[in-house]
């Protein structure tokens, strides 16, 4: 996978969901952008509208029948700076960049990976 990090330590963190009321103030526009769309949305897609990799991970996900948030960063004033801070948490500005549970996932290929092992149906389990 890629090299993704967990934007909310492990210590604010319990069964998989974010501690909401522990977590620190965000120290920008971006990071308080990101941080409240992935603590209130258990899977969230940050994806540009003709990224052909995008498309492929928000049909799979669909065709699970997955409620997902899209963020379509080329249609936001402030999509780059989105994308720059993404690339700072998560290590990598490519996108897809794909949360669930408050975790990056990492990008399609990541995404597909989970399909494929049943690991991201474990991860979605209870969405449905």
């Amino acid at each position: 996978m890629d090299n993704c990090i967990d934007i909310f330590p492990d210590e604010l963190r319990a069964m998989g969901d974010y501690d909401k009321e522990a977590s620190a103030p965000p120290v920008s526009k971006e990071h308080e952008f990101v941080d409240n769309l992935v603590k209130n949305n258990r899977v969230v897609v940050f994806s540009k509208s003709q990224c052909p990799h995008c498309d492929d991970s928000k049909t799979l996900l669909s065709n699970m029948g997955v409620n997902y948030k899209a963020v379509e960063l080329d249609q936001l004033q402030e999509g780059s700076q989105v994308q720059n801070f993404l690339g700072q948490i998560t290590n990598a500005r490519t996108v897809p960049r794909i949360f669930i549970d408050g975790q990056c996932v990492g990008g399609n290929s990541d995404l597909k990976t989970l399909n494929s092992t049943g690991v991201l149906k474990e991860l979605l389990k209870d969405m449905n």
